[in-house]
């Protein structure tokens, strides 16, 4: 892009169409404000080099960004936990309520879900809350084996019979019960997953302002700028570093707020680009600001901004 330098509103111009706006909006202020008592009343007799008292030239950078408010991962994780940890949990359920409203939600964009929860039985001990090893009292078969002493027929010779009894460890069964060390004897393990909310996907334009001005009109600026944008003379570059090596010469004034405007613009610009949720759907326009301090006939003082080049400007004020 070649170097464009853009002209400036002069101050007549400025206020000539501040002035028609306010009488316009409110003819019985300015008439007290401006009015001479006996007089009839006419705008003509209101000029620029009489209420004007200073002014300042600064500047506005603006560019639009299209948002998708309600995307999330959409990825899920699995949790696998013991039965006593599932009720310590606290769990969502969106079954039946539909889209949600992102902005209305407080809380992660990723939570348990109620729905999803399910028992697995246990791999370790096939189910059943238990291992099974052999006995090590009665050695795997059940019944502990003994020796009886037993004195025989009148000399009371005395003979070693065998005997048996089940064994009181595993109940004559051979094998000992252990609780499952992966369920802890539950026979089961409980899965559940983490899922996105569902929220609604709604796609906004929000208007980007930056001005060194740093005016209490900045919203108002944003959204005209949004919905008129043609309505306004400004010089339109591609990206940043093509603004910052050519505004000075495009608006053909320069100050350190207007530099520190710019460095801010950059880093905004720059976030909104590496944002996987925004677009960004504009050039950068660099906007010259007239900022004009005025005192009226009694006394009051106000001031006027106008946005834009001699060709097409806009206007505000605090009158």
């Amino acid at each position: 892009m070649p170097d464009v330098r853009i002209k400036t509103p002069n101050l007549d111009e400025i206020f000539e169409k501040w002035k028609l706006l306010a009488v316009r909006n409110d003819k019985k202020k300015m008439e007290k404000q401006f009015g001479t008592k006996g007089a009839i009343f006419s705008l003509d007799a209101i000029s620029a080099a009489e209420y004007v008292k200073d002014t300042q030239k600064e500047a506005a950078i603006y560019f639009a960004i299209k948002k998708t408010v309600g995307a999330v991962p959409k990825d899920a994780e699995e949790k696998i936990v013991l039965a006593p940890r599932v009720v310590r949990e606290i769990f969502y359920s969106f079954k039946g309520e539909g889209k949600l409203n992102k902005e209305n939600w407080k809380g992660d964009e990723k939570v348990p879900t109620y729905e999803t929860i399910q028992a697995v039985s246990c791999k370790k001990c096939s189910g059943k809350g238990f291992t099974e090893e052999k006995c090590k009292t009665c050695k795997g078969t059940g019944k502990i084996e003994e020796k009886l002493t037993v004195l025989t027929g009148e000399e009371q010779k005395k003979e070693e019979k065998p005997f048996s009894y089940p064994c009181g460890v595993c109940f004559g069964t051979g094998t000992r019960k252990i609780k499952c060390s992966d369920c802890e004897g539950h026979k089961s393990v409980f899965k559940y997953q983490i899922l996105p909310v569902p929220f609604k996907t709604v796609v906004t334009g929000i208007p980007v302002l930056h001005s060194s001005a740093q005016t209490k009109y900045e919203k108002e600026i944003e959204r005209d700028l949004h919905q008129i944008i043609e309505e306004v003379e400004g010089i339109r570059f591609n990206d940043f570093k093509e603004l910052e090596s050519k505004s000075e010469a495009s608006l053909g004034y320069w100050n350190k707020n207007i530099k520190k405007t710019i460095n801010s613009a950059g880093s905004d610009y720059k976030s909104h680009s590496k944002d996987k949720e925004a677009q960004i759907t504009t050039q950068i326009y660099l906007f010259p600001m007239i900022q004009m301090f005025c005192e009226t006939k009694r006394g009051s003082k106000f001031e006027i901004y106008s946005l834009g080049s001699a060709n097409k400007f806009m206007i505000y004020s605090n009158f």
